[in-house]
C-alpha cells in the first residue's frame, strides 16, 4: 500500500469497498461542474460503476488528505492492454480549496511510478479539449497527444495523451 506525504497533506491507496470509495464519490461531485446535480441516486450509481470498472483490474486508488483527515483529492486508474502493458488513468480531481498547492502532480507522479513498478510500458490519460489545465499539467509531466475521440455523451473532443514508462 502506498502512503506518502505532500505538504501538510497525507497521500494513500485506499482499497473498493463501499466504505473507502464513498468519501471519493462525495469528493468527485463536489470538484466537477455537475455537482449541482449530484443526487444521491447518482453518487450511488457512481460507487457501483467505479467499483465494476475496477474489479479485476490491477487498479490503484490515491487519495490525498488535508491535516483534518478530510479527503480532498483522489486519481485512479487500472492496467489494461492485450498484454496489460498500459495504464490508464481514468479519473482524477483536486478539492477547489486545495488546489494550486501541486496535490494533483504530486498523485499523478506516484501513480506512474507505481505503474512502473508494476511492468507498464506506458501510461494513458483522455482529457476534454475544453480542460486547457489538464493538458498543460500533462505535457509537463511528460506526456504526447496521440489521438481524439469524438464524444457521444457531450459536445467536444477527448484528447488520447500517451506518456513512456520504459521502453518497450
Amino acid at each position: 500500500m502506498i502512503e506518502a506525504t505532500h505538504g501538510d497533506y497525507t497521500i494513500r491507496e485506499i482499497g473498493l469497498t463501499p466504505d473507502e470509495l464513498a468519501p471519493l464519490v462525495e469528493l468527485h461531485h463536489e470538484v466537477l461542474p455537475s455537482r449541482a446535480y449530484a443526487t444521491d441516486e447518482k453518487k450511488q450509481g457512481l460507487l457501483g460503476e467505479l467499483q465494476a470498472a475496477l474489479a479485476g483490474r490491477d487498479p490503484l486508488v490515491l487519495t490525498a488528505f488535508a491535516p483534518d483527515a478530510k479527503m480532498v483529492a483522489y486519481k485512479l486508474g487500472y492496467r489494461t492492454g492485450n498484454r496489460r502493458e498500459c495504464f490508464y488513468s481514468w479519473l482524477g480531481g483536486v478539492h477547489p480549496f486545495h488546489r494550486r498547492k501541486g496535490l494533483y502532480r504530486a498523485l499523478t507522479r506516484l501513480q506512474h511510478e507505481w505503474a512502473a513498478g508494476q511492468g507498464c510500458l506506458y501510461v494513458e490519460t483522455h482529457t476534454w479539449g475544453d480542460n486547457p489545465g489538464m493538458m498543460i499539467l500533462n505535457l509537463q509531466e511528460g506526456f504526447i497527444a496521440s489521438g481524439s475521440l469524438a464524444a457521444v455523451d457531450r459536445p467536444g473532443t477527448r484528447i488520447i495523451m500517451r506518456k513512456m514508462l520504459q521502453n518497450p
